[in-house]
């Protein structure tokens, strides 16, 4: 990352601390560059999309966090791979659970459901191309749209989840590959609701 981006970073972090309390918000953002010695103009000069962004920004790093931390692939299977990846890209939102859960009500909103949709599918295509698809044709977007399936079913359930180290979710998630491991291959009309950003430019 440049300077620029470690200032947002940061940035967001500090966000973070009031984003349970507060939601997303410009003045959020602006008390978190105050709060970190910068102008609070920050908030919105470094995000001049607005919130929207930032929390775009949050997700982004959490994918890259999510591949430095994973170890090398080549030792496991595709399985694993995928289900490693969905437990770490989870477990780095664990210091900040109602600031995810207030992310999502955030993204759940009408006006955010591109975004949204955006989003979840970077996140999923990064794992698979950590657990090393190659694909091009027609199981591109079959595999991406089931692995957002599980990935936002299984982060739904995280969020409810009190069980020791989310041991719970973990089961939960295992169960709900297995399921999409013996579906049949995906109607096209189902396919197209479930990745809806096939054939976006």
């Amino acid at each position: 990352m440049d300077e620029r981006d470690e200032i947002k970073k940061q940035i967001i972090k500090r966000a973070l601390i009031h984003v349970p309390f507060e939601g997303w918000s410009q003045a959020v953002l602006e008390r978190a560059a105050g709060e970190e010695g910068f102008d609070p103009s920050y908030g919105w000069r470094l995000f001049p999309n607005g919130t929207i962004e930032a929390v775009s920004f949050w997700s982004h790093v959490l994918d890259q966090d999510m591949l430095h931390a994973l170890p090398s692939p080549e030792t496991l299977r595709v399985r694993e791979k995928v289900m490693l990846a969905v437990k770490t890209r989870l477990s780095l939102l664990t210091p900040y659970r109602e600031a995810s859960r207030k992310t999502a009500t955030y993204l759940s909103l009408p006006h955010h459901a591109r975004r949204a949709t955006k989003l979840v599918y970077q996140t999923v295509n990064e794992i698979w191309y950590y657990a090393g698809d190659t694909s091009t044709d027609y199981n591109f977007y079959t595999k991406r749209a089931l692995l957002a399936w599980v990935y936002s079913a299984t982060f739904l359930y995280w969020l409810r989840d009190h069980s020791d180290d989310f041991e719970s979710t973990w089961v939960f998630l295992d169960r709900r590959i297995e399921e999409v491991l013996t579906l049949p291959t995906l109607p096209k009309k189902i396919l197209q609701y479930l990745c809806p950003w096939q054939g976006r430019g």
